[in-house]
């Protein structure tokens, strides 16, 4: 056997930028074969109790059960090339250790847990939870999100002084907006501005005006659904201000869309339509600059908000009209956003009387919701059911049909 040391450089600033004086050594016995060919299972075991993890928690981040992270860890060799490539940035293991250094030319020196895989690494997997998000559901989404949010935070702190730090921080902004946005899907509001709250003060730090626009517009979208109109309205306003200045045309009409529904709760009806015509202007400019915020505008997305807010300004017949031609150009992977417009017609078709097509479209809401995890968009069908039991179609059987659906869900 054999002792491989990783050895960060100490006599000056290294080739990756890192500070004078961060000497970090350790070693871990492997094979005498071929170093990441043998004992893998050893090395993720030495990783896993240097970062003071349980198989436990490796078994949650990597989504498998205990007894798989046990086996792993006896194994010579981890066949699974994607599982030891998560492995890597999860634990902070260099592709030699691991056997993925065909992947590198060269190993760079620097401390383990703080190397160009693992940041890569981080970076990527904030892309794929924000696509989970969107498209997967809440509850995927949600899955292992504070193991995720305590790992984020140890690696930006490593990464302060380095030429990661504004990287590091970027993801670890990104990840807190993330997670304000799970929690406000679940309805957990006050969880979700308290995550809002630590991504303003990420933001606040690096001085990034994107960061800070984003975290403030979504806390605005998060009171939307709150219905607090005039609180995201004043967010809102203040994210406009910040994404304007920096000439960001996907983030500005996001912020435009959600500015023009706030104003339609509030039962402002002419400048709902100025900020839906503003947004609609905006797409003329997206595409123009990278964004970093995950905040999509299409026209589709501005279709579809020009009908969500006409069902809140009860012109129901328009609603119904601008909400169908949005979703037959939506992206069927949207599941949460087509049941949050399925929904919004269900009320529009309750607004103008017709009980049976709005009873018929909850349901479908309800089925897509159910899939995705989507409690708000349950509570909305929930709320439309209320309003139903209240109304002159109380007793009729379609609305008991609904009650049933709800309360089997």
């Amino acid at each position: 056997m054999t002792c491989i040391s990783i050895i960060a450089l100490t006599d000056e600033e290294n080739n990756d930028g890192f500070r004078k004086n961060t000497t970090s050594e350790r070693s871990y016995l492997v094979s005498d074969t071929t170093p990441g060919n043998a004992y893998q299972g050893q090395v993720i075991a030495e990783y896993r109790k240097a970062k003071k993890w349980s198989q436990s928690d490796l078994a949650e981040a990597l989504h498998v059960d205990v007894r798989t992270v046990q086996r792993m860890e006896r194994q010579q060799v981890i066949k699974n090339l994607q599982r030891r490539e998560l492995l890597v940035g999860l634990l902070g293991i260099p592709f030699l250790l691991i056997g993925l250094d065909n992947q590198r030319k060269h190993i760079i020196q620097t401390p383990l847990t703080l190397n160009p895989d693992r940041m890569a690494f981080l970076e990527y997997e904030l892309d794929t939870r924000w696509d989970i998000y969107h498209t997967g559901g809440t509850p995927r989404a949600s899955q292992g999100i504070d193991i995720w949010m305590k790992e984020l935070r140890g690696f930006a702190h490593e990464a302060e002084g380095s030429i990661w730090h504004k990287r590091a921080q970027t993801t670890l902004n990104m990840s807190y907006q993330l997670k304000g946005s799970i929690q406000r899907d679940l309805m957990q509001y006050e969880s979700a501005h308290n995550a809002y709250e630590e991504a303003w003060l990420v933001a606040k730090e690096l001085g990034d005006p994107e960061l800070m626009s984003s975290t403030l517009a979504r806390r605005g979208v998060t009171y939307i659904q709150q219905q607090k109109p005039d609180s995201a309205i004043t967010d809102l306003e203040q994210a406009l201000t910040l994404a304007e200045r920096s000439g960001l045309p996907c983030l500005r009409g996001y912020i435009l869309q959600a500015l023009s529904e706030a104003h339609a709760i509030a039962q402002h009806p002419n400048e709902s339509k100025r900020y839906a015509d503003l947004a609609q202007r905006a797409l003329e400019r997206s595409g123009e600059v990278l964004e970093q915020t995950h905040c999509t505008l299409t026209t589709t997305s501005v279709t579809c908000q020009r009908g969500a807010n006409a069902v809140w300004l009860h012109d129901n017949e328009y609603a119904i009209t601008l909400i169908d031609k949005g979703l037959s150009k939506y992206d069927p992977t949207l599941v949460r956003g087509r049941a949050r417009l399925t929904a919004q017609k269900a009320e529009a078709y309750f607004g103008l009387g017709l009980i049976d097509i709005s009873v018929s479209t909850a349901e479908e809401a309800l089925i897509l919701a159910h899939s995705v995890g989507s409690k708000k968009q349950f509570a909305r069908v929930q709320n439309l059911y209320s309003m139903m039991r209240t109304s002159r179609w109380r007793n009729e059987s379609c609305v008991t049909r609904l009650g049933i659906l709800l309360a089997e869900k």
